[in-house]
């Protein structure tokens, strides 16, 4: 049983499945037959009239509709109220031609094509629901077969067998440290931790007293796991919801869990197991070992994931939720402690305030709604410690493919993945030591005030000063945005402030190689009491053994890193990156980290910040016996003049900055895609989808994944700080994924085709790839498009088109992002001009209201324009276009303004008809302006082809497919090759 052998679910629904695909074979068998009968008696009669009679009755029996011995419909509930009314009415006709001769055979002949059309469509409707079976059918015996199939990736020619020694070299490389204590320098650690918070200063500074709060608070946390009850029916979904949002268990016990879900007597068992295992909580262990397991990734990466049993996961699920929420929220209280976390709003010295309060209002002193404000507000909301969760219900939302792609790995080989990790050297020497296929950047440069404090600004005016956060997290969600704040940035200080410096870096193998004992030490520093910390230390301490270990092979007890998906290795890990990003704030004396778990940016315009920045990271690694990755760190310095280069200081990283498929231009300041990363990615695609090839299903879910999905994501969102350059080298760029994918030639044919007929006319995408194999396999031509695209529920293949996705928006995004700042600079002299003309006609003067005035001989002398400018960033300037409303707009993710937004009047008709659909429709919908702009796109795109087919927009009529596993497979994880 290829979904779950060990769920009577899963059984049950394969019965039910085989059923459903046995009646289908059955109903269209005798649909054809029946339909057959009748068009070969229609061919020995000549009579219009006979014609209709025995059409009418015939398509009566095709459908199989209850009928009177006089051949009149019976009423009652009906599949096709739509024709049956028709044959009522044409029974009326008929009648009446009997006796009208004003009832022509021209008209008989036009009912008579209707008909015929009706039978054709549910021929059609019948032959696409039987392929979709046979589809489900392949993709079962393929699921079977999966374990021990390796043959066709071996058909492949031009493909070295590399996948198997790049997982075991990346199991070596793991074994051989998390195995082995990092060597912490204990006293060295807390020393730093003490002088980080002032606990060793006498006069108790804000930092401390914040301190001292938050172990307060963590005190009182801790006794609540001391009442009685704490799992039950509700605690339990919640918790298991959230585990089948994580990546931490199998598709099997994923399918266990929710089996779990519909038997509350279970839920009532497994709830008192596990009030009981809280209370032990001192006797908790992981037993006598667990299993582990390597998971190749998208993205090239070998995972080693842990195989507890389901009851632990919800276990340890709980508790690591309970600790993250309450963590959130007492960083939170520390940061907003008076004194505690340096300020980064600009000081405005008095005389300044005195006289612009005199000549342009007090009104111009208000910080709310200033480009300061929203950095501020970005950084809190999306960059403060962002892996920690908000509520107990939030979970990470992430469609699968939703992750960063690799750089290192893939540049490398992906051989760098899973080995030791070295000691921190200085930038100097890692200079020398740097490979000549990475060079420093050519082009360094200057520009941003402090760009330390920024996030996605929000679309509706001013964030608010609440930090409760009720949405599911969307890692790649906050990634990207970060991509777009750094441009934005980028933009607005080259041209304010002249250059920009940024670096961006990560650590290596974070949680994997982190130190058991710098978690301790941290934990115990914040307040944790010796029982928790004991339990902590066993749940990192567990004893570990592959699943392809011998079984003479004793567990090994792990000294370093901690178990990958677990949330209670995200409290650990953001418990100790606080104290990085705390570092960081102290050291620049305001300016702030962005950071998404272990990758962190940071920017400034002034150049000794970012350095002074960056040697706190370093104080931070060397303390923490934890190890920046240089192989993924970078450096930039870009000035206003593209001409000029100026010097980085060596004690910052050396490299490029990248994300995803993006790498920053030195000389540009905009991202752009790097092609030869994403040429080593498509010889990867087109790995993967041979492997999956067997199976339709599979090679578009694997297509999905990985060319929709991965790809899109990974070259970022369009947005107006990008321009619509950006957009134009997406859609290149996927134009290109597909057709060097399915690229073929007699000298060099495509391994996709091994084992299959060569086409007819060459193969130059995915939609000529599938109807090839669709024809060789399964006899069906000439099958349309929105066979393909359209959702499953609708009887489609739901293959998704990554165009779809991004063309939508390419009107709505601005052309030229340096056309706003340069509006901007234009606004702001008119404004300037304006003020300074009422000043001097006197049409206006707030010196009556000022409790300060200039000395005589300047009350006269308005503000100079550099007066007025100089707190652009920290004010909240009023005119229209000012410098907020700029970077508001260069934020800003368009709305799909190009999309189609009206339907025409057949696919509108379509989609009000989907309003008899028995539910379960979440794409295309009888709510046009409900759908999603893909899904609108889609159905006006392919909507036409669909109803001349199909008679309507469902291809396949509601009830004959296998639903329900149907969306087993869809929710099965694709099993990425190596």
């Amino acid at each position: 049983m290829p979904a779950n052998s060990g769920s009577v679910f899963s059984e049950t629904l394969q019965e039910i499945t085989n059923t459903k695909l046995e009646e289908l074979s059955k109903r269209r068998s005798e649909f054809e037959t029946t339909k057959a009968d009748v068009i070969s008696r229609l061919e020995s009669e000549t009579d219009p009239l006979a014609r209709l009679g025995l059409l009418s009755q015939g398509v009566k029996d095709c459908f199989g509709m209850k009928t009177t011995k006089t051949g009149e419909i019976l009423s009652g509930p009906s599949k096709n109220p739509d024709l049956e009314l028709e044959l009522e009415n044409l029974d009326s006709f008929i009648a009446q031609s009997k006796y009208d001769p004003c009832i022509t055979p021209q008209l008989m002949v036009s009912w008579e094509k209707s008909l015929l059309r009706r039978l054709h469509m549910q021929s059609s409707k019948l032959e696409y629901a039987s392929l979709y079976a046979q589809l489900v059918t392949e993709w079962l015996s393929t699921e079977k077969a999966a374990p021990g199939a390796k043959e066709d990736v071996d058909m492949a020619e031009g493909y070295e067998d590399v996948g198997d020694s790049m997982k075991e070299e990346a199991r070596r490389g793991w074994e051989k440290v998390v195995f082995e204590p990092a060597g912490v320098n204990e006293a060295a650690l807390k020393a730093y931790l003490l002088g980080l918070f002032g606990l060793q200063d006498k006069s108790k500074p804000a930092k401390a007293k914040a301190l001292e709060q938050l172990r307060s608070q963590l005190t009182a946390f801790e006794n609540t796991f001391a009442a009685p009850k704490q799992f039950n029916t509700a605690t339990l979904t919640r918790v298991i919801n959230g585990l089948l949002a994580s990546d931490l268990l199998t598709d099997e016990k994923r399918e266990v869990l929710r089996d779990f879900l519909g038997n509350p007597t279970i839920l009532a068992e497994v709830a008192d197991v596990l009030d009981m295992r809280l209370a032990a909580l001192s006797t908790w262990s992981w037993g006598e070992s667990v299993a582990l397991e390597q998971h190749r990734k998208i993205t090239g990466v070998y995972n080693i994931l842990m195989h507890e049993d389901v009851l632990q996961a919800i276990f340890l699920h709980y508790i690591g939720t309970k600790w993250s929420v309450f963590l959130k929220n007492a960083f939170r209280q520390f940061r907003k402690f008076d004194g505690a976390w340096k300020s980064s709003t600009r000081f405005i010295p008095p005389l300044d305030q005195q006289r612009r309060n005199y000549f342009i209002g007090s009104t111009y002193m208000h910080r709310h709604n200033s480009v300061h404000s929203a950095r501020d507000n970005i950084y809190r909301k999306h960059y403060f410690m962002a892996n920690l969760m908000n509520h107990d219900d939030q979970k990470k939302s992430s469609l699968e493919g939703e992750v960063e792609a690799n750089y290192v790995l893939q540049d490398a080989m992906m051989a760098q993945q899973m080995m030791p990790v070295q000691a921190p050297m200085s930038s100097r020497k890692l200079k020398r030591m740097m490979p000549a296929a990475m060079p420093a950047p050519a082009t360094r440069a200057r520009s941003m005030h402090y760009l330390a404090q920024n996030e996605a600004y929000e679309p509706s005016g001013e964030i608010g000063d609440t930090d409760d956060e009720t949405q599911d997290r969307n890692p790649m969600e906050d990634k990207q945005r970060l991509i777009r704040l750094l441009s934005t940035e980028i933009a607005i200080n080259r041209e304010l402030h002249g250059e920009v410096t940024a670096f961006h870096s990560m650590f290596e193998n974070w949680h994997s190689f982190l130190p058991h004992e710098t978690i301790l030490i941290v934990m115990s520093l914040l307040g944790t009491s010796e029982t928790w910390i004991a339990f902590f230390a066993k749940f990192l301490r567990a004893p570990l053994k592959f699943l392809d270990d011998s079984p003479t092979t004793q567990p090994r007890t792990r000294r370093r890193g901690t178990p990958a998906s677990h949330v209670l290795s995200e409290v650990f890990g953001e418990s100790i990156l606080f104290c990085l990003d705390f570092a960081v704030n102290q050291a620049t004396g305001g300016h702030n980290v962005h950071r998404m778990l272990d990758d962190f940016w940071f920017w400034s315009s002034d150049h000794g910040v970012a350095k002074t920045a960056w040697d706190a990271v370093s104080n931070f690694v060397t303390a923490t016996r934890t190890y920046v990755d240089f192989k993924k760190s970078g450096t930039v310095r870009i000035s206003r003049d593209p001409s000029v280069k100026l010097d980085i200081d060596e004690a910052l990283p050396v490299g490029e900055i990248r994300w995803g498929f993006l790498k920053l231009s030195t000389a540009t300041g905009q991202f752009e895609i790097d092609q030869a990363m994403v040429d080593k990615h498509i010889v990867d695609l087109r790995r993967q989808l041979v492997d999956k090839r067997r199976s339709v299903i599979s090679f578009i879910q694997t297509w999905n994944t990985f060319a929709a999905t991965f790809f899109t994501s990974n070259f970022g969102k369009p947005a107006n700080c990008f321009g619509r350059v950006h957009v134009d080298q997406i859609l290149a760029t996927h134009q290109r994924i597909q057709r060097e994918v399915f690229a073929s030639s007699e000298s060099s044919p495509s391994p996709l085709l091994a084992g299959e007929a060569e086409p007819v006319e060459p193969i130059t995408g995915v939609v000529d790839y599938l109807k090839h194999v669709l024809h060789m396999r399964f006899g069906v031509s000439d099958i349309p498009d929105a066979y393909l695209f359209f959702p499953t529920e609708l009887g489609g293949l739901d293959l998704r088109s990554p165009f779809v996705s991004i063309l939508p928006v390419r009107k709505a995004v601005v052309a030229d992002p340096s056309t706003l700042l340069a509006t901007f600079l234009e606004a702001e002299r008119d404004d300037y001009a304006r003020k300074k003309l009422a000043f001097e006609r006197g049409d206006y003067h707030f010196g009556h209201q000022a409790s300060w005035e200039p000395e005589a001989f300047d009350k006269q002398s308005f503000l100079t324009f550099d007066e007025y400018t100089r707190y652009r960033e920290d004010l909240n300037y009023d005119f229209k276009g000012n410098l907020a409303s700029v970077f508001k707009k260069l934020l800003e993710v368009p709305a799909a303004e190009g999309g189609i937004r009206t339907a025409s009047a057949g696919v509108r008709a379509g989609i009000e008809a989907l309003a008899s659909s028995n539910g379960g429709l979440k794409d295309i919908t009888d709510n046009w302006y409900g759908m999603d702009p893909y899904w609108r796109w889609t159905a006006q795109l392919y909507g036409a082809e669909a109803i001349a087919r199909f008679g309507g927009l469902n291809i396949v009529e509601p009830g004959l497919l296998p639903m329900g596993m149907v969306s087993i497979f869809r929710d099965k994880r694709v099993k990425w090759q190596g």
